[in-house]
Formats: structure tokens, C-alpha cells, sequence
């Protein structure tokens, strides 16, 4: 009897002991930030000329991919559906030091000519959108 029970505690601690690399790998995940906009009736164009004139070239130079924008047809909920890579995953949730955030507004600030004009150019932003909803999912391995 005390064989098997030293047994027992030999095998349990034997497989406690098995160490992480021995574990197979799981593969990364990308994440992905899914925006859903309804734009203002007649905000189309102008939207798209701050988006592809200021947003773009913001993000390029703050080292962040592009973006993938979806116009939407036959939908009267949404107008467009852009898609964002989070570089850092969920970690990029973290708001109180989002390096890839405020290398972002960084760039747009130098792009917009200042503090005050973005701020009157978000200001604009906000008011060409109706609605917007965000989502967060990720690739599976």
C-alpha cells in the first residue's frame, strides 16, 4: 500500500513538474479593431478627404499599418467599415500609456498645423459621423 501511494505522489509530481517548453507553442494571434461608421447625410466626401489627406499620412509616419476601409452598400445602418491591426493585441487597451495612440495624435497634431486645429479638426470629425461602433476580435490559430 505505501508503494502505490508513493507511486501515485511520484506520477503526480512528475507530470507537475513538466516544464512550459515542452508545451506546444500557440501560434500569435492578430487583433483587430472593426469600426462601423454612419457618416451625415452629405459628409461622404469630406470624411474621405480628411481620412485619405490627414489620417493615412498619420499613420504612416507614426509606424502604424494601414488601414482597410470598407464602403458599405445596401446597409442603412453603416456607411463604412474600417478595419485597424493592433499591433500590441489587447495590451493596446492599456490607456494610460498607448505608445502607438499618441504617436498617432502626435503626427496628426504636425499634419493639422497645431493643438487648436486639431482639436477643431476632431471637432469637425465628430460632427460628419452619426453613429459609430466599435469592435475587437482576433485571428484563431
Amino acid at each position: 500500500m505505501k508503494f502505490k501511494s508513493l507511486f501515485a505522489l511520484a506520477a503526480a509530481f512528475s507530470l507537475s513538474a513538466t516544464p512550459a517548453v515542452a508545451q506546444e507553442q500557440e501560434e500569435p494571434r492578430t487583433t483587430y479593431r472593426v469600426t462601423m461608421v454612419d457618416l451625415a447625410d452629405g459628409a461622404d466626401e469630406r470624411w474621405n478627404e480628411i481620412y485619405t489627406t490627414m489620417v493615412v499620412p498619420a499613420r504612416e509616419a507614426a509606424g502604424l499599418s494601414p488601414e482597410t476601409v470598407h464602403w458599405v452598400m445596401m446597409n442603412p445602418d453603416y456607411d463604412l467599415i474600417i478595419v485597424s491591426e493592433m499591433p500590441r493585441g489587447l495590451a493596446a487597451f492599456d490607456t494610460h500609456a498607448n505608445a502607438e495612440r499618441d504617436a498617432f495624435y502626435a503626427q496628426m497634431q504636425t499634419i493639422a498645423g497645431g493643438e487648436a486645429q486639431l482639436k477643431a479638426l476632431g471637432e469637425e470629425i465628430n460632427g460628419l459621423i452619426e453613429k459609430r461602433t466599435e469592435l475587437y476580435t482576433h485571428t484563431h490559430p
